[in-house]
């Protein structure tokens, strides 16, 4: 805090004078005054930016010089040139919710730190739920770090529900396989070898002349393992593969895994508002039971806001993951070892951390500013500038012959 101003006042200050920097910064972008990639020589960036240099007393306002160095130098998703990584400018309304989480500091753990933030982030896990069309009314979700980090919360939840003993004794012996998609993202993998599954227990499946998993390969493969002795707990399917943007067969995919009793989670992190927000790609009714989505890449909402869905809600997760620690929960421990907590509202029991920001906020505020249509329109366009863009390849592909 400044010596001169209490911290209302010096938040105000900073907030006025944030408004004309970065509304200066948007619209420069938007008008395509600014290069798309950020500065690429690091060892010119660290010059720029004094990264040596930790002042001992603080330099006060001019701190604004390197806010705006860290502008010029960024990469520039404010501007519709900007094709890159899944994702592109937040939208507005969401930068006010990521400024309200800020303003907060709520740690979404337990009701009582987060009460509004908890709230909202099961309101917004339901309706997702219920659009998404693959639960039922049991269903529930959380915010997680990326996909990255959801995908692998589902895999531990999985494992540790097809596989109770787990939670104790662990995976020995590399007795459990994970099957997932030639082409799914590299995030299955990793949770493989941080959980002590094991890359050489991860199974990729071949996918058809479209990039979409092989059911009928699936099944081979299932069977393969079974006969080894292996124990096929985890099924990945991908509604928006990194490259292609494949969306495998879900509902080939579930009645296979149900075959060998194995968890189906769905990683729609990129395609899943194609499910959500359009009638482009419909899961099935039946058979899934966790799915994915990053409302930071097709909806617009600022990095980073990522939900993990589960069919039986969030029971299924407090009881796979749960501990009941008392000094932080504080309700009754159930026969397992989770807890239910204040009214059921604690979210921390259920994750695999402790300090969780309360990312639904953002995507909440941006819906109840912009509405559903928003998103819709949001997806639509998304997607015909994507067949747009495909049907130029083809022709000049067809000229060039």
């Amino acid at each position: 805090m400044h010596d001169s101003m209490d911290a209302a006042d010096e938040l105000q200050a900073l907030l006025s004078e944030a408004a004309r920097v970065f509304g200066d910064y948007a619209r420069q972008s938007q008008q395509g005054s600014r290069p798309i990639a950020g500065q690429s020589d690091a060892a010119q960036l660290r010059a720029r930016l004094n990264l040596d240099e930790f002042p001992e007393s603080g330099i006060g306002t001019r701190i604004w010089d390197d806010v705006q160095a860290v502008c010029q130098t960024a990469a520039t998703t404010w501007s519709e040139r900007f094709l890159y990584k899944l994702y592109a400018a937040p939208a507005p309304a969401g930068v006010l919710g990521e400024l309200l989480v800020a303003v907060l500091n709520n740690n979404a753990h337990v009701f009582r730190a987060a009460p509004g933030g908890t709230l909202i982030e099961q309101a917004v896990a339901r309706e997702l739920a219920r659009r998404a069309g693959c639960f039922d009314g049991r269903a529930a979700g959380l915010t997680f770090p990326g996909g990255s980090y959801a995908n692998m919360h589902a895999m531990v939840v999985a494992r540790n529900h097809v596989c109770p003993e787990t939670r104790r004794a662990g995976s020995q012996g590399g007795r459990l396989a994970v099957f997932t998609s030639a082409h799914a993202h590299y995030s299955i993998d990793k949770a493989a070898m941080a959980m002590g599954v094991g890359l050489d227990n991860v199974v990729h499946v071949p996918v058809d002349a479209h990039g979409r998993m092989d059911a009928a390969q699936l099944r081979r493969l299932m069977q393969g393992a079974v006969a080894r002795g292996s124990t096929p707990f985890f099924v990945n399917a991908t509604v928006g593969t990194t490259v292609l943007g494949a969306c495998d067969p879900v509902a080939e995919l579930a009645r296979v895994s149900a075959e060998f009793g194995a968890w189906l989670h769905v990683d729609a992190s990129w395609g899943g508002p194609l499910a959500l927000f359009a009638d482009v790609f419909a899961l099935p009714a039946r058979g899934v039971d966790s799915l994915t989505v990053n409302p930071h890449k097709l909806l617009g909402v600022p990095l980073q806001c990522s939900f993990l869905l589960v069919r039986e809600g969030l029971g299924a997760m407090r009881r796979a993951l749960g501990l009941g620690a008392q000094y932080l929960f504080h309700g009754d421990v159930d026969e397992c070892g989770g807890t239910e907590s204040l009214i059921g509202e604690d979210a921390g029991d259920a994750t695999l951390g402790c300090g969780r920001r309360p990312d639904a906020i953002k995507f909440w505020l941006m819906w109840r500013y912009y509405g559903t249509r928003y998103f819709e329109a949001r997806v639509a366009h998304a997607r015909r500038m994507a067949l747009a863009l495909a049907a130029r390849v083809r022709e000049r592909q067809q000229q060039t012959r």
